[in-house]
């Protein structure tokens, strides 16, 4: 090969391998984009091709989708279920609030182990609280927490596992008001501590499952994506059937304490509205653990039960007419008939013989 041919193919080797090696080590949300404006979720897919894909998530549980799986069994956690005397590193990122976990805890029963890695939160606005990113038959909730999961099985870590097919498992946990949390407000008591992005804190470790629902044997479970760009489709999604509740002060402070620019930007930024819009299903299917037919609580009623109701109401109302109705003309005959007891009939005298009579 001539000099300058084998220079020219050196040189485009090289630039591949760079262009490699940054497509590899990009930061889990390091470039440029949000929730709104020119950046924001429409705009997404055209620096994220994942993101207009397959497979996307967040989606809409309804029964049309829903099938009974009856092998998914209780949840198994290990290392959740127990107080950590180590320190937790809490971090504004600029998107939510970031949580980075220890990874001996870990999720048992899935295809493989999967270790924790991070938890962080999604929510909406003081004046439109629905920032759930996952609904219920179309039902929003007030905001909705992710613990995040890389197959260790597999993978040295979640940098290395998040954009590959089995990578990620995700905890989700439905959000909703209610009482105070205690467990909650140990995250959400330090958020004065992160306001900007980029600031951090050291929190004492706690016990995770303290912030997931009582019952693990009750979820949906499908296959689908990051939330974020770069939208890789590479979750296991395991979502709770029953929500946790927070008090309204504390989803106030979600929604108000937080910013997305530096502290020194001139031109701060609310947090507020992190969450991604529903995407389409795509032919898939999402296998529950329960019976659909139980699942009346958190989603509310069922559109057919909903039909069902408002056609008794309509039966109901139809016969109530009716039966007025038949008591009307009853009543009506009725009386009549009554009337016409007091009238006595005399029979006419023909008008000659009363002149033979004169």
């Amino acid at each position: 090969m001539p000099a300058p041919s084998f220079l020219l193919a050196g040189a485009t080797l090289l630039i591949l391998l760079f262009e490699a090696r940054t497509v590899i080590s990009a930061p889990f949300n390091g470039s440029k984009w949000t929730y709104g404006g020119p950046d924001g979720e429409k705009a997404w897919s055209r620096s994220y091709p994942f993101c207009g894909g397959q497979l996307q998530s967040p989606i809409d549980f309804h029964s049309d989708i829903l099938k009974y799986d009856s092998s998914l069994a209780t949840l198994e956690l290990g290392g959740y279920n127990a107080s950590h005397p180590g320190i937790f590193n809490l971090t504004n990122n600029g998107h939510s609030v970031k949580l980075s976990l220890p990874t001996h805890l870990y999720i048992r029963g899935l295809p493989a182990r999967f270790s924790a890695a991070e938890l962080h939160m999604h929510w909406g606005n003081p004046n439109d609280p629905r920032g759930s990113e996952h609904t219920i038959a179309g039902k929003h909730f007030a905001a909705e927490l992710h613990i995040v999961h890389y197959n260790s099985d597999r993978y040295p870590d979640a940098a290395t596992a998040f954009d590959k097919p089995d990578g990620l498992a995700v905890l989700a946990v439905l959000i909703e008001v209610g009482p105070f949390n205690p467990s909650y407000d140990k995250i959400f008591s330090q958020f004065q501590n992160i306001k900007y992005k980029d600031q951090k804190v050291s929190i004492q470790g706690f016990d995770i499952q303290e912030l997931l629902p009582d019952r693990l044997d009750e979820y949906y479970r499908y296959n689908g994506s990051l939330t974020t760009p770069p939208c890789y489709p590479s979750v296991l999604w395991t979502v709770f059937r029953n929500p946790i509740r927070i008090s309204q002060d504390q989803l106030l402070a979600l929604e108000t304490a937080l910013y997305c620019t530096l502290m020194d930007d001139p031109s701060p930024l609310e947090m507020v509205n992190n969450y991604r819009h529903i995407q389409e299903l795509k032919e898939r299917f999402v296998y529950v653990s329960f019976h659909q037919d139980q699942d009346l609580v958190a989603a509310g009623l069922s559109m057919g039960i909903i039909l069902s109701v408002a056609l008794a109401c309509v039966l109901g109302v139809c016969l109530v007419l009716a039966v007025s109705l038949w008591l009307f003309r009853r009543r009506k005959q009725t009386k009549k008939g009554e009337d016409n007891k007091g009238v006595i009939y005399k029979p006419a005298v023909k008008e000659d013989a009363d002149s033979s009579n004169a």
